[in-house]
């Protein structure tokens, strides 16, 4: 779509999402990686530049390394883009890596590997620490630095006047991220659903947020209830996701009526006032907004699962490097699956399947783990029976497994540390 040559209609925009349908033996497989670092030597966070171990100096040497090309802001580097995949820097310092999308599960795990080589190389030399964990476990918000973006300059007191922990979600939280193919809008309904109504299971299962400030907070994973308080407008799942009549054209009914942060203009990205992105499609002339206002502005929806030209799945706290690849092999064993993977997960979920019970679902699983109740039982059996259908999904997948072995044992290995043996 060439919005430089027309105005945005809805129609066009609906096109976004179909015209990205992907036959299924195309279908590829992609993650993101965010990581917090802090200096070895008193426990702080990076700055952005200075001397000693500074972001500046990350990602000037993850670029020295690997190569591609850098993005930059006026003289300030904030990210990389190469084949390899992309690199972004995130509010507080976060580093974030974006694979390319990878034809199967082995070509994405080689991927990971290489980048988090690097990231130790770069570790180990500049003394730093990558905290494993999905929230800062230790500092205080008022210690945290943040980064020289435009992005970020905007969205700072735009989020900060909408939720109480904004601002901690922004500098000191870190996720992964799956991104999947869909070859039909039925087909991007059921994976949608399906990632949606799974979230309580991937709260619970990958729980790794329970201490801020230097204490305990009485939840598995306080990074979930951080979302919660960050912006009501644009973050968990909006009702309709859970309505008889929901599909792919409500959904983008639902993101027009978003409030836009900010939108580009010559000099660069300036707020845009929290209107609805409708109200902007109506300007004409030099106002007219363009595409890629609509991705800054589709990049500004923080539900649990969002969709670009793909579907994204954003519910799983960081992991520990030997187990983050656990992470995408879950959702591929679920979203590509073959015969009735898609469908048994769908039934799984039932008991999530309502607005109210998914605030509530997923309110449980971030405070008590496994042990919270689903639906008359344990989230615990439940996740069981869902690991259950993830192996199978695995061992039939209909993309993206060439060998199904290694990550069919990844997925017993995390039944085991969460002692359910029984699940297959």
């Amino acid at each position: 779509m060439d919005s430089d040559h027309g105005l945005l209609t809805r129609q066009n925009l609906l096109e976004y999402f179909t015209q990205a349908a992907t036959p299924r033996d195309q279908w590829r497989v992609g993650m993101e990686l965010e990581r917090l670092g802090r200096r070895v030597s008193d426990g702080a966070p990076l700055p952005y530049g200075g001397d000693g171990a500074t972001v500046r100096r990350v990602l000037e040497t993850i670029h020295e390394r690997r190569g591609g090309e850098p993005v930059m802001e006026a003289q300030n580097i904030i990210g990389i883009d190469a084949p390899w995949g992309g690199i972004s820097l995130e509010p507080g310092g976060q580093v974030e890596w974006s694979s390319r999308p990878s034809d199967d599960l082995t070509s994405l795990e080689a991927s990971l590997d290489q980048h988090l080589l690097t990231m130790r190389d770069i570790a180990g030399e500049f003394g730093v620490r990558w905290l494993e964990t999905a929230v800062d476990p230790d500092l205080p918000l008022s210690d945290m630095t943040w980064m020289p973006k435009a992005r970020y300059q905007i969205m700072r007191p735009y989020l900060g006047s909408r939720g109480g922990l904004a601002h901690r979600m922004m500098t000191q939280t870190a996720s992964i991220q799956c991104a999947f193919d869909y070859e039909s809008p039925q087909d991007w309904l059921r994976k949608f659903k399906a990632s949606a109504l799974l979230t309580p299971i991937s709260v619970a299962l990958f729980a790794n947020s329970a201490r801020i400030d230097g204490e305990d907070t009485g939840h598995v994973c306080y990074r979930q209830t951080i979302w919660r308080d960050t912006d009501p407008d644009r973050c968990g799942l909006p009702s309709i996701v859970f309505e008889p009549h929901f599909d792919l054209e409500a959904w983008l009914d639902w993101i027009l009526a978003v409030p836009t942060i900010f939108r580009h203009r010559g000099r660069g990205l300036v707020p845009a006032g929290g209107v609805p992105f409708s109200q902007l499609m109506q300007l004409h002339g030099c106002d007219a907004i363009r595409h890629d206002d609509w991705e800054t502005h589709v990049s500004t929806i923080f539900t649990e699962v969002r969709s670009y030209t793909y579907l994204e799945v954003r519910s799983t706290d960081v992991q520990p490097d030997p187990l983050v690849f656990d992470v995408p092999t879950f959702w591929t064993g679920i979203l590509y699956g073959g015969g009735d993977t898609l469908e048994a997960a769908l039934r799984l979920g039932e008991p999530f399947d309502s607005h109210e019970g998914w605030i509530e679902g997923v309110r449980l699983a971030a405070e008590r783990g496994l042990d919270a109740p689903a639906g008359g039982r344990t989230l615990r059996e439940v996740a069981a029976e869902v690991l259950g259908v993830a192996v199978a999904g695995l061992q039939s997948a209909a993309a993206c497994v060439a060998d199904a072995g290694p990550y069919a044992d990844r997925l017993e290995r995390l039944a085991e540390r969460h002692g359910l043996e029984t699940f297959v």
